[in-house]
């Protein structure tokens, strides 16, 4: 049996984001992208050509800016910053304090089988803790899969998300599978909703459905994906539509039909617990 060649190396910028520190992963003909800054997968592409991952040409990493696209961490809140995290009603970030800051590479493993490497970083400032909590991500590349892993050992009140942005090649023909019938509509105030319809894109949508299922499938047009979860207690899906799309400076005006957000989440805030939040991308077609 043939062994599967697996390579990490170091780059220099992606696409039109010049002089962003990244790493390429390569195993077989599968291929990764992942900055340094925010840990945040850029590129996945299963086949060359074939990318999987959706990046905004207007996309920025200067001045702090978080980069839109790809998969961004979200952690230890997700969306705005409110209880139990900001009592003092402080300006803080959305979507959490590690998008915007460069990690470290801590374990960078090739072999025959899968290119895996683990990036960390240390947070001191997080609002209601006194103390340094280390956050990792873990990134494995196989011939077939890829799976991004998010750990954080400290036992405590947090919230994490992996933001995927998915291209889709027909938006109109983009469904998401299976989801469960009550779903918290956020474009309505978070809303609680009942339906059995079928996820259609043809507004904005914003939606948390509570105790999704381990395996999603994201149909567009030919294209499938399988998308695996763990550790989670939440699907958000999002898209924000064509007026949404306006109001944000680095989405160009129609690029709401490129996309589909499908994220994987830990949103329960009952308790204090350590973290383990992984997401697993297969492409079927």
């Amino acid at each position: 049996m043939s062994q599967t060649l697996s390579q990490i190396s170091t780059q220099t910028g992606f696409a039109h984001l010049t002089d962003l520190p990244c790493l390429k992963l390569v195993c077989g003909e599968a291929s990764a992208v992942i900055s340094l800054y925010g840990a945040q997968l850029l590129s996945y592409q299963p086949a060359p050509g074939r990318e999987l991952l959706w990046l905004s040409p207007k996309a920025v990493w200067q001045q702090q800016q978080a980069i839109r696209g790809g998969v961004p961490v979200c952690w230890p809140w997700f969306g705005p910053a409110g209880k139990p995290f900001n009592i003092s009603a402080a300006k803080l970030p959305n979507h959490g304090l590690v998008r915007n800051r460069l990690w470290r590479q801590v374990q960078a493993e090739p072999s025959t089988q899968h290119a895996l490497v683990t990036l960390s970083i240390d947070v001191d400032d997080i609002p209601t803790l006194h103390n340094s909590v280390t956050l990792n991500l873990t990134l494995k590349l196989t011939a077939d899969t890829l799976t991004l892993q998010l750990d954080c050992a400290e036992p405590m009140l947090q919230q994490a998300a992996l933001h995927s942005y998915f291209a889709v090649p027909s938006l109109s023909d983009t469904s998401v599978s299976p989801l469960p019938s009550t779903y918290l509509d956020k474009t309505l105030g978070g809303e609680r909703v009942e339906s059995t319809a079928p996820l259609r894109f043809e507004r904005e949508i914003d939606r948390v459905y509570p105790e999704p299922a381990a395996e999603l499938l994201l149909q567009s047009g030919a294209q499938q994906l399988n998308i695996s979860q763990q550790g989670q207690d939440a699907t958000v899906v999002w898209n924000p539509w064509r007026e949404r799309s306006k109001a944000l400076p680095d989405l160009a005006e129609n690029s709401y039909q490129q996309f589909v957000c499908v994220e994987t989440a830990k949103l329960d805030l009952n308790q204090p617990a350590a973290l383990q939040l992984s997401q697993r991308l297969t492409s079927l077609r």
